[in-house]
Order: C-alpha cells, then structure tokens, then sequence
C-alpha cells in the first residue's frame, strides 16, 4: 500500500464508478470525473487532519493502483476506526482484500494506538464478509434500512475487532512481539 499520487484520480474514477465494485456500497456509482477529482482531495484532507488513512493498493511490480483501504472515522478519544477497502473486479479472489485490511488494521492497532476497529457490510456481500470473518471480526449486529442506495435501502451488517483479538489472530499467523 502506499499515499495517493496524482496520477490515481483516474483509477479512483474507474474504481468507484464501476457497478460491481458499488453494488453493496453505501452509495452508488460515481457518474463524473470531477467526483473522483474531489474524492482524492477528500483523501488528502483526511491524512493531513489524521482523520481518515485512504491508502492505494498498488501491484508490487508495476505500482499501478488496484484498489484502496481505509482506516476512517478515527477517534482518538475512544480508540477507535472504521476500516473499508475496494479492489477493482479483476483483482477480487486473490487474497489482496486481506492483505491489505492486514496492514491497515496492524497500523491501527500497533501505531495509531487504537482499541477497537469496526466494519461494516451489506449483508449479502458475502465476499467482504468472509475477508472480515477470516481475519477474526465478530459480528455484532444488523442495522437495518441504514443507506439509501440506487437500488434500494440497504441494511449494514456491523462487526467489530478488538486489539487483544486482533494480536492473538496475528500469533496464529506467525506473527510474535516483543522479545524472544
């Protein structure tokens, strides 16, 4: 993962405008460029106020931009974040929405200090379910009738992540900390 450049606006664009990627988002697709202009500024806003973290998912081999991750609605106060992440369709099945919640959530967790790190889903994501499943999300609850979306009013599905959770998980992983 790395900070958003200049020249992602244009993927951003294709990202969030393309219908299987905002089926189950929030919102629908973006329909203007100037959308994807003012998102990207939105995402440099965020990390300079330290409010929201919007990462690129970038190929290792080419840097070119596969999708993003977010750490978003980050509260000091309680220690807490949102996590969100969207991979372009041709990239979806290949374990890149994990990897990069991995990082995010490790940032969160060991960096940021935070607590606890929420998520949420339309409940018939099934995909983004199983990412936050595998990586040790409980679920919590269904909001329903939460977003207006083109396609109609969608309930949320809410998991929560607690720190102590998440460095179990990672021992499971392999992962150690602190000294031998």
């Amino acid at each position: 993962m790395r900070g958003l450049r200049e020249d992602d606006v244009a993927g951003l664009y294709r990202l969030f405008s393309d219908p299987r990627v905002m089926r189950y988002w929030s919102r629908g697709p973006m329909t203007e460029h100037a959308e994807a202009v003012d998102y990207a500024k939105r995402i440099l806003d965020g990390f300079a106020q330290r409010t929201v973290l919007n990462w690129i998912v970038a190929d290792p081999a080419t840097d070119a931009m596969l999708g993003t991750c977010t750490l978003y609605e980050i509260n000091p106060a309680h220690a807490r974040a949102g996590l969100g992440y969207a991979l372009m369709p041709d990239h979806w099945g290949n374990g890149l929405a994990g990897e990069a919640a991995t990082l995010a959530i490790s940032y969160g967790f060991l960096e940021l200090g935070l607590h606890r790190i929420e998520a949420d889903t339309e409940p018939n994501n099934r995909r983004s379910n199983a990412v936050l499943d595998k990586l040790g999300f409980r679920r919590e609850g269904l909001l329903r009738q939460r977003f207006h979306h083109p396609d109609g009013i969608q309930d949320s599905l809410v998991f929560g992540l607690l720190k102590p959770e998440w460095l179990a998980y990672l021992s499971t992983q392999g992962y150690r900390f602190g000294a031998d």
